[in-house]
């Protein structure tokens, strides 16, 4: 006979499982990431309900869409919480089937293969969180997969692999809010059961087994046999009776019952504060779509390092464009915007010894950028410059305004460096230092950019736009009497070491009109005409508009490129050339473009590590200039052999 006493008290208990889950749920979610924590509640037992009647678990759907409805949330971020606490379940309900089996005499056959089945996807899910954060090739295999959909579905189910992942390695599972409210949870879930099994007269096991034995079935498909009238009882408790306990908590919320779930309630409150979701740290959400879709196609592994370590106290706003092994962003900390460079591994101690010398040299005379404050952690470095307005960078200014305006900027920015030179000059170089130079910049870079070009080519001779070029010429590149005597001036000063255009910032409102960005004072040697070659990279063959649109083809050994200077470029080109040649000579002009190919040297490794076919591109301009510098200066190369 059923018992109505025992079935309200069911009833009771089951809507207090559900409350303390919702609060549960709600320690999953950053802080104020939720609006209102009651749709957790209402999404929860919609999707409990449907779960019921609909199998393969499309409640969970169901609720994830809810929340996302009624509250505005991600979706892919809500659906990644929901299978965390499913798969933190499964650990549990493992355990709970494991000693219903023991317990009932003799040992219960019902649950099959459940048990293991249900460790087995906790431990898999588990793993696969883990490879997601730390594997490249993972995620590339699942941003294929999901690439059969369009764009913005594809980047939503990377977006919810990615959630899924940050949630479940961030511990937060294990922190004792999310255990206690897990063991209470299901206390008051197995108390509801029994009490439920106890009213209409059903052995536990069998309301246990229905509830929790066959996680893809519904309810429907796992009512105990008997007496049908239990078995309509069982569903239209499980089913109806959460909702209606759920709305009608809602019409008294703000009443006097509102204040017998306020622990609860704040228990879920003061629970948020899982650590950030990366999506919260970016402004608008094209950027954090540009990082994922970076991140599961390998697309630039640069940008894809900055995990919450190294931005957890800012929000990105958008990400400039750059060459180098670092990245630049504009964030917001404390509500102030500031340009935040990081760089990783390697490249960290690199972007320390850029930090170090922009402090060391802020009173040099020459306009530097400042340095507001930096930051160490494992294997990741950054550090922060004003944001000044107005300033925009050099490349934009000369392609917006007058060339004599962006001429005499120029001229402007190689007399302020002429005088910074003469200023620090240290005496010549030694000798050894100058062969280090050589061999670590040009030699050792030049084997590899030829092993690299050959494995892809495939043969000695190669066309580039229409023009032949063999490898043969590459050999000046190894010999150390050749290099050595391209080298007559052997100066040595304080260096930038990377004044290309892109650092260059144009600023009115400073003092000289612009400020200098992103030094590279370690050279080995440190010859002032590095700054010059710089300047020539990049206006030489126009190695802005190559590092932002390069496009490049290999068919039969020939490399087709399909960028090109500009016209302004062209221009100012031609002025810095007249300008050097004036001030220092045509030796010394040879000189700078020597060192404009060690530069492309330098970096062509960079590339080719990056995108093998824009590295292939670069290694083009590199023969492109090799075969000018000779061609221009061959009497100097024929005296040079001879002696």
């Amino acid at each position: 006979m059923l018992s109505l006493g025992l079935l309200l008290s069911a009833s009771c208990l089951l809507f207090l499982a559900h409350v303390v889950r919702s609060a549960r749920w709600a320690l999953l979610f950053p802080a104020g990431f939720l609006g209102q924590r009651f749709n957790l509640l209402l999404g929860l037992a919609a999707g409990y309900s449907i779960n019921s009647i609909i199998p393969f678990r499309i409640g969970e759907l169901v609720r994830a869409l809810i929340v996302t409805w009624r509250d505005g949330t991600r979706f892919p971020y809500v659906c990644a919480t929901v299978v965390v606490e499913r798969v933190t379940d499964l650990v549990v309900v493992a355990c709970i089937l494991s000693v219903t089996e023991r317990v009932q005499h003799p040992p219960a056959s019902v649950f099959g293969s459940a048990i293991p089945l249900a460790i087995i996807s906790a431990a898999a899910a588990t793993a696969l969180a883990f490879l997601i954060i730390r594997s490249l090739a993972v995620r590339k295999i699942l941003w294929q997969a999901a690439s059969i959909f369009n764009d913005k579905i594809a980047i939503e189910i990377a977006d919810f692999f990615w959630s899924f992942a940050e949630i479940l390695t961030s511990g937060s599972v294990l922190r004792w809010r999310y255990i206690g409210s897990t063991v209470a949870m299901w206390i008051l879930y197995i108390a509801s059961y029994y009490v439920f099994a106890r009213a209409i007269q059903l052995p536990a096991v069998d309301v246990v087994f229905a509830l929790l034995g066959g996680p893809l079935d519904s309810l429907i498909q796992r009512l105990p046999p008997g007496s049908p009238e239990n078995s309509w009882i069982m569903l239209i408790f499980f089913v109806g009776s959460p909702i209606l306990a759920i709305l009608l908590y809602d019409k008294v919320r703000r009443g006097a019952l509102a204040n017998a779930f306020e622990i609860v309630r704040q228990h879920g409150k003061s629970g948020l504060g899982l650590p950030s979701s990366i999506h919260t740290s970016f402004k608008v959400s094209d950027t954090y779509e540009l990082y994922l879709a970076k991140l599961f196609s390998g697309g630039d592994q640069l940008i894809t390092r900055l995990q919450l370590p190294a931005i957890q106290d800012c929000i990105i706003h958008k990400f400039y464009v750059g060459g180098s092994d670092a990245v630049t962003a504009l964030v917001e900390v404390e509500g102030r915007l500031i340009i935040r460079k990081f760089a990783a591994d390697s490249a960290a101690e690199k972007l320390k010894v850029q930090a170090d010398w922009l402090h060391a040299q802020q009173f040099c005379g020459l306009p530097l950028v400042s340095v507001s404050g930096d930051r160490s952690m494992p294997g990741m470095f950054s550090y922060d410059m004003p944001l000044i307005t107005p300033a925009n960078d050099f490349y934009d200014v000369i392609h917006t305004s007058a060339t004599t305006q962006s001429g005499a900027l120029l001229l402007r920015i190689v007399e302020d460096v002429a005088t910074f030179h003469k200023a620090t000059l240290k005496g010549d170089a030694d000798p050894s230092l100058i062969s280090a130079y050589l061999d670590t910049k040009i030699t050792q870079n030049a084997r590899s950019v030829e092993k690299f070009a050959r494995r892809l080519i495939g043969s000695d001779a190669f066309g580039i736009n229409g023009a032949r070029y063999n490898f043969a010429q590459w050999q000046r590149l190894y010999d150390p009497d050749w290099l050595y005597s391209q080298i007559r001036d052997r100066r040595n000063s304080m260096v930038h070491g990377d004044l290309t255009i892109e650092n260059i910032i144009v600023a009115p409102d400073e003092r000289a009109g612009f400020y200098i960005i992103d030094p590279n004072p370690d050279n080995i040697f440190n010859s002032p005409l590095i700054d010059w070659a710089k300047l020539m990279q990049s206006l030489h063959l126009g190695y802005e508009t190559l590092n932002r649109g390069l496009s490049c083809a290999l068919s039969d050994g020939h490399i087709k490129l399909s960028s090109a200077r500009s016209d302004v470029y062209r221009d100012l080109h031609i002025l810095l050339e007249n300008e050097l040649l004036a001030r220092f000579g045509e030796d010394t002009l040879r000189e700078i473009y020597f060192h404009e190919i060690a530069n492309y040297l330098r970096l062509i490794p960079y590339k080719m590590r990056r995108d093998p076919m824009r590295g292939l591109g670069f290694f083009a301009c590199a023969n492109i200039l090799l075969a000018r510098y000779v061609n221009r200066w061959e009497v100097q190369y024929e005296r040079s052999a001879a002696s």
